[in-house]
């Protein structure tokens, strides 16, 4: 089979992006006719139609479809390998796309990216915030070398490994009638008003489903899109929320905010360190996982002896 013309691809899914061959051409800057044989010569390399030609514009064929999701991946592959080989020449050893939870950020994970840094100087970390869905897709579609978010979205085509546990606890002004205990379960929170994060967010999803599992009904009039606004809104005394328990040591105080862990055994979600299954990481993006992956080991170690000391002492 012949080498295929990336320029070729490229030109393809500008046709599928905007609709037709001649606002592909103008858009790349090539004559129509130049656009039509190269799509006649990948149709030729496949031996089948790509394109269906109408007076409404093109449209891919079944084939084309198949083609459309491995041309985005070869363009990809291409301009990553692209910008890599430009780095070592300026003497960098490699970049790592990484995408994380804003609940993974408000923790350790800035500081153990910091120390990640500090020791390997020739690699750069590209840095995401984002939420936990749109996440794991980037690092499925290949958008993202390594993702960093709780295991409480959908992990079909991913492999993961555990990073750090996530403690979730109802955020509630002192004052609040549920604000003596010690832990709660959610189904207790559920008479009172909610504050959640916008619906397309992992947690909202996680909080419904809960929910389901009683005959109470929630009661969810405000959605914001972070912890913070969250804790914002509650302060103001207009309902309660769940948020990570360690929102406590920077919100608590200064807020005048109480935080009670949940009893429920779903509210200590693992944050997982995720990566394309069957994927080859670079060696950059291979010593990040390597370095999160131990940093989660160490953490677990710590907590462990922490128990341990504790028993000891009953």
């Amino acid at each position: 089979m012949r080498n295929i013309d990336p320029f070729s691809v490229r030109l393809f899914l500008a046709i599928l992006e905007e609709g037709s061959i001649a606002k592909a051409a103008a858009r790349e800057c090539i004559v129509a006719s130049a656009v039509s044989k190269r799509i006649g010569e990948l149709e030729a390399l496949f031996r089948v139609p790509l394109l269906e030609r109408s007076v409404k514009g093109v449209t891919p064929t079944p084939a084309g479809e198949a083609l459309q999701h491995h041309a985005r991946m070869l363009l990809q592959t291409m301009e990553r390998m692209y910008g890599e080989m430009s780095e070592y020449v300026e003497g960098v050893r490699g970049r790592v796309k990484v995408q994380a939870s804003v609940s993974s950020l408000s923790s350790r994970l800035p500081g153990d990216i910091q120390d990640f840094v500090g020791v390997h100087h020739g690699i750069k970390i590209e840095l995401e915030e984002s939420s936990t869905p749109v996440i794991f897709r980037a690092v499925v579609e290949g958008n993202a070398d390594v993702g960093i978010a709780p295991e409480i979205s959908s992990l079909e085509g991913l492999q993961t490994f555990p990073y750090r546990t996530l403690t979730l606890a109802v955020v509630m002004p002192i004052g609040h009638p549920l604000a003596a205990h010690k832990q709660i379960a959610y189904v207790d929170t559920l008479e009172y008003e909610q504050v959640e994060l916008s619906r397309a967010s992992a947690m909202a999803s996680l909080l419904d489903h809960a929910a389901l599992n009683f005959n109470q009904p929630k009661h969810t009039h405000i959605r914001v899109i972070s912890y913070e606004t969250i804790c914002r809104m509650v302060a103001c005394g207009m309902g309660i929320g769940v948020v990570p328990l360690f929102f406590a040591h920077s919100h608590g105080q200064t807020f005048g905010l109480k935080f009670i862990p949940l009893s429920d055994a779903w509210a200590r979600p693992m944050i997982c360190i995720a990566v394309r299954e069957g994927a080859q990481l670079t060696p950059a993006a291979k010593a990040f996982v390597e370095h999160m992956k131990q940093r989660g080991v160490e953490e677990r170690f710590q907590h462990s002896l922490f128990d341990v000391m504790n028993l000891h002492r009953v």
